[in-house]
């Protein structure tokens, strides 16, 4: 409901809107070498890495000390992904695509009032030298490429549903026309326990500036490790992790990703085959024979499997073989047992 000044104008405020992005997923994957604790609490954010020797390192350094930022985050890709109109893409060619060209005209005065001074200035700087470098473009688009080629499989795996799932539920909410922090749900961004009285004044702030022709942007991102608030031309932007709520939609859009995986054990011949690889690789040949199946039913069950992160190819001479991921079994059951009893 528009509210009426003293004056008697309207005095809307700013539209709600919903949407993932792929420059705020980055973003945050960014910033997680730099924070260990955070890393240990998403795993896999911590696969990924590990499955990519000397990426860490490569992120940690790319920048000089003028350029670096708290966190390691790097906010910059939100600014150009914002710039470019492709802020609220799921889809990562469109900003990885043409990430060197948004690079090259890149904006050098955002205001950026949610940040720190210093990270402000580092961002400036990175901004600065982004649009004036073609060879710092280059390794920085190879930079962004290598990292999303790392995290890709776990974004398909699990990161994807989640988001979509909290952005539908979310979406819904919105359109009740409720204010965004109803949206947004109980928990608001929390960067660290010091200083939240300060942040939330900040929010208020920059809600307080935005116009009815603006927008408070509620993101949820698989890979956040928290909350986060980013001031852009004409937008608040709240991050979150995605299924962040407890109770309702919220808890649903949280589960998605894990009850999508446990479907795929919920078929006692995909259970018997798992149990088969778990005491030697096999071809989907050999797992036909040995369940009386046609080759495309096996190749099927083992298309959710694989789908589900459970089996992957072997290494060596059994890399045309099916084997079992144990790690990522231990995390699905691991998973499942924080869920359903949290305090055990």
């Amino acid at each position: 409901m528009p509210l009426i000044a003293e004056d008697g104008t309207d005095r809307r405020g700013p539209r709600t809107l919903v949407a993932g992005s792929i420059a705020v997923e980055l973003d945050w994957a960014f910033g997680l070498p730099s924070r260990p604790a955070a890393m240990r609490d998403h795993p896999s954010l911590e696969r990924a890495y590990a499955a990519s020797p000397g990426l860490a390192r490569r992120i940690e350094s790319f920048w000089g000390p003028e350029e670096a930022t708290a966190w390691g985050s790097s906010i910059e890709l939100q600014i150009l992904a914002h710039h470019a109109g492709v802020l609220f893409s799921l889809d990562p060619k469109e900003l990885i695509g043409q990430l060197e060209a948004i690079c090259a005209d890149a904006p050098t005065d955002p205001r950026l009032a949610s940040e720190p001074a210093p990270d402000r200035a580092a961002l400036l700087a990175r901004l600065r030298r982004l649009r004036s470098s073609a060879p710092l473009r280059r390794r920085y688009v190879k930079l962004v490429s290598d990292l999303w080629s790392a995290l890709e499989p776990h974004w398909e795996r699990e990161g994807r549903a989640a988001v979509e799932a909290s952005v539908a539920w979310r979406t819904k909410v919105a359109e009740k026309g409720v204010p965004w922090r109803d949206v947004a749900g109980k928990k608001m961004p929390e960067c660290c326990a010091e200083g939240q009285g300060e942040k939330d004044a900040k929010i208020r702030q920059l809600e307080s500036w935005l116009g009815p022709d603006e927008a408070v942007a509620i993101v949820p991102s698989f890979f956040a490790s928290g909350g986060s608030f980013v001031d852009l031309p004409g937008l608040l932007l709240i991050g979150q992790r995605a299924g962040g709520d407890t109770d309702g939609p919220g808890a649903r859009a949280r589960m998605e990703p894990l009850a999508r995986r446990l479907k795929a054990l919920s078929d006692p011949t995909r259970l018997a085959m798992l149990e088969a690889l778990a005491a030697t690789p096999l071809g989907v040949n050999e797992l036909a024979q040995r369940f009386a199946v046609a080759q495309p039913t096996a190749s099927n069950h083992l298309k959710l499997l694989r789908e589900a992160g459970i089996v992957s190819n072997g290494a060596g001479s059994d890399r045309h073989k099916l084997v079992v991921d144990a790690r990522a079994v231990s995390e699905l059951l691991g998973g499942l047992g924080k869920t359903v009893l949290p305090d055990q």
